[in-house]
């Protein structure tokens, strides 16, 4: 099994290396490092789009809560993804490349500052990018897990190797790199969703499946992030639509053409994660074919790692989870290096000022992770949801209000969902579930950006 994983292995390090290589020979300027030439074939970017919404956090951490929760787990996830980023991306999408392409904005920190005309506010949200450091981290995490469990290398190797590894070749290529990668990353996840929704068949046959999901009920009152009916369908949802927000998933937008093109990315992407959901049964799976109890952000990992007997197969699933894992990574890096560079330093950056930046978050992200909190999940979403509620009303105002907006109501706004999300969390209001101050914190932030907004816009 080692000699077949490290084979495929070497051999996907080669391809992702010589794509990025192809890249980077298109990666001149500031803007093709972060958004291509804006005129990327809709179909790639949509598979990029879905590939970098589905990382290890899918593929790896999420299933550990299935096998944790049971059915609110995979209801919780399963649904809210598909409805959240259907309904998120219709909605943000089309007008964020519309009015971006009309100002030139490389990111969405960029956008912002555009589209109120405040060089601070283009700043300040720049700044708050650094959150989704968090992020980083859980992926790296996630891929560490699979790595240790199927390679054979230590976590702290495996750690070591994949931030060296990504980070350097995102470096080199840019936004180019990150698409041409990904379409390949992505293709390859279909099918093995499919491939690990297969391996779980016998249980499906048998009746067990279903008779231990039924067993869990339709809330886990234990759980941190089930534990309720509104934390299962509500809370969720809500959190994956402001998830759209996100710099590396709505820069996307800036990658293509026009809104028929924006249409065609996005059916794809949705599409995608469509299939990629069908993973979450590996939680499902682990909780039945497992002999002992493991943590939760390992269950996934070592059900992998003894699910497939045939060690090709076997290799192949290890090597796709990992290029899941570097799929979100990699967006991730062009688009929090693109901003704090551009948007940060503003005009005296040049791609080596991204470069510079990107080996900072790198070392950031890697002392970071060879040290992760128990739960990883919940400590990612402190961060990212953070930036999410901070976003949400600024973009929406900024989407839907006519005229010129007042950089006042966006501060306010993002000041006031971030007093909501933190506060809640601190003092425990939350319940252990970041999505909860998160949710009501981006809701009071639209709504405190859509009222002054309107307030201060020119009749």
């Amino acid at each position: 099994m080692l000699a077949w994983a490290w084979s495929l292995f070497g051999v996907y390090l080669f391809v992702t290396a010589l794509l990025a290589w192809h890249g980077g020979r298109k990666t001149t300027s500031t803007q093709s490092f972060a958004i291509g030439s804006g005129r990327m074939n809709p179909w790639m970017a949509g598979l990029t789009l879905g590939a970098c919404t589905a990382s290890s956090s899918l593929f790896v951490i999420m299933p550990g809560w299935v096998y944790a929760d049971g059915l609110p787990a995979l209801l919780g996830f399963g649904v809210s993804l598909i409805v959240g980023l259907s309904l998120g991306f219709w909605v943000f999408a089309p007008r964020f490349q519309e009015i971006g392409a009309d100002v030139g904005a490389l990111t969405v920190p960029h956008w912002i500052g555009e589209r109120y005309r405040s060089p601070l506010l283009r700043r300040v949200f720049a700044g708050l990018g650094l959150l989704q450091i968090s992020y980083l981290v859980l992926v790296v995490v996630g891929c560490g897990y699979v790595m240790r469990d199927s390679l054979g290398i230590s976590y702290q190797m495996s750690v070591v190797l994949i931030v060296v590894f990504v980070f350097g070749y995102t470096g080199f290529g840019g936004a180019w790199a990150h698409a041409l990668t990904n379409s390949l990353q992505g293709a390859i996840m279909l099918v093995l969703a499919i491939v690990i929704f297969a391996s779980g068949i016998e249980w499906w046959l048998d009746g067990s499946l279903w008779k231990d999901l039924a067993s869990t009920g339709l809330v886990a009152p234990e759980s941190q992030l089930f534990s309720t009916h509104a934390e299962v369908w509500i809370v969720q949802t809500i959190m994956v639509i402001g998830f759209c927000t996100q710099p590396q998933l709505l820069s996307k937008a800036l990658y293509v053409d026009g809104r028929k093109h924006v249409g065609i990315m996005l059916l794809t992407a949705i599409a995608a994660v469509a299939v990629y959901t069908l993973v979450l049964f590996a939680g499902a799976y682990a909780r039945l074919g497992l002999d002992e109890v493991v943590p939760q952000d390992q269950a996934a990992s070592r059900y992998y790692a003894t699910a497939f007997l045939s060690a090709p197969v076997g290799a192949a699933v290890t090597v796709t989870i990992l290029a899941a894992s570097m799929s979100t990574l990699d967006g991730l890096i062009v688009a929090l290096s693109a901003s704090l560079s551009g948007d940060l330093i503003g005009k005296r950056a040049t791609v080596s000022t991204n470069r510079i930046v990107l080996t900072l978050i790198a070392i950031a992200t890697a002392v970071l992770a060879l040290h992760p909190p128990e739960l990883v999940q919940i400590s990612a979403q402190i961060g990212i949801f953070a930036l999410i509620a901070a976003s949400g009303g600024p973009l929406v105002a900024g989407l839907y209000l006519r005229g010129r907006l007042s950089a006042l109501a966006a501060f306010c706004s993002a000041t006031t969902a971030l007093t909501i999300h933190f506060g809640m969390h601190f003092t425990g209001l939350n319940g252990g579930n970041p999505g909860i101050g998160s949710s009501i914190g981006l809701v009071a932030g639209i709504v405190v950006a859509v009222t002054l907004g309107r307030a201060r816009a020119p009749a």
